[in-house]
């Protein structure tokens, strides 16, 4: 185990280049407080730091309250250290477009700061990113898995997303230690089955470990079935009364080999070799498809080509 301090370093100049005199903001909730209180501790030599506390949001991408809102919007760096993601909420592109650097720390443990994914070297992951977002451009995506996954979806002039896990420059977000690219497809033309099989970062599901089998049509999930985990996802998503929450917003490929899968969220999206699939949202990756939700759902070993193109070979980067 590493001391906790160690990795709150990280986060403050290897991800932001956080600087000793900016107005460096803390955003937490009732869940989150304790590493936010790590966080807080880790910073004394930054003078201007500051921490807003709020009530837990109730799913990934819901907007913060106002003052948190309004502080966001004033902060050169704001750290999300959140129960659920504020990643795709308004108030996050808000602070980017004054220029500030958002780093998102959802669902952090105290673990997380001890052991895993931010103890990676973020500078030498970073050319593999580079690597694999030169190869996903093209027409035509396929995933497929041994476990049954087969999709194809349509991403003509959608760019490459690479998300080094460092927000370096003003108007930047990243998500450390989640490394990844990831690419948004064109709406209305996902269609296939997906097996997920890894996790999906909720506190009502986590690791996967009965089957989840999705059915896509023209964009969006037309049926969710398996077992026991399968239902919890079905409510979640039903209960959310959103019909954007169904369409396929996001295809992320996990690149930090240091991640290991363990339910949560910034851990599971970098795990090496996994895809994951965000549905709802999509404006983050040059998208038109407007929803409060984000989710992703992740699984593991799959083969990713472009236009016949190998992209990850079983869950491998052919470098």
């Amino acid at each position: 185990m590493n001391n906790p301090y160690e990795a709150c370093n990280v986060l403050l100049t290897t991800c932001s280049d956080s600087q000793k005199e900016e107005n460096i903001l803390f955003v937490t909730d009732d869940t989150s407080f304790e590493v936010a209180r790590v966080m807080w501790g880790a910073a004394k030599e930054y003078k201007n730091k500051s921490i807003v506390m709020m009530r837990d949001r109730t799913m990934h991408g819901q907007e913060p309250t106002a003052i948190v809102a309004a502080a966001m919007a004033s902060a050169d760096v704001i750290f999300g250290i959140t129960k659920f993601s504020l990643f795709h909420s308004e108030a996050r592109r808000n602070a980017v477009a004054n220029g500030g650097r958002f780093v998102n720390m959802v669902d952090y443990t105290i673990g997380m700061l001890e052991k895993g994914g931010l103890y990676v070297d973020f500078i030498e992951q970073g050319k593999v990113v580079d690597k694999v977002a030169e190869r996903i451009v093209g027409d035509v995506i396929r995933i497929q898995t041994a476990r049954g996954t087969d999709i194809t979806a349509k991403i003509t002039g959608r760019p490459a997303v690479p998300q080094y896990a460092r927000s370096l420059k003003k108007g930047t977000s990243s998500s450390p230690p989640d490394i990844e690219c990831a690419v948004g497809p064109l709406e209305d033309t996902s269609s296939g089955v997906v097996v997920i099989d890894g996790s999906i970062p909720h506190p009502e599901l986590g690791l996967i470990t009965d089957e989840i089998k999705l059915k896509l049509e023209n964009g969006k999930i037309v049926d969710i079935s398996g077992g026991r985990q399968a239902q919890i996802l079905a409510n979640i998503m039903k209960d959310f009364n959103d019909p954007n929450a169904y369409y396929l917003g996001e295809i992320g490929i996990g690149l930090n080999p240091m991640c290991t899968l363990n339910g949560r969220m910034l851990e599971d999206e970098g795990c090496m070799g996994t895809v994951h699939f965000g549905f709802g949202s999509n404006t983050s990756f040059f998208g038109v498809i407007e929803s409060r939700f984000h989710l992703d759902m992740v699984f593991v070993a799959p083969t990713v080509t472009v236009d016949g193109k190998i992209i990850l070979d079983n869950g491998k980067v052919p470098l």
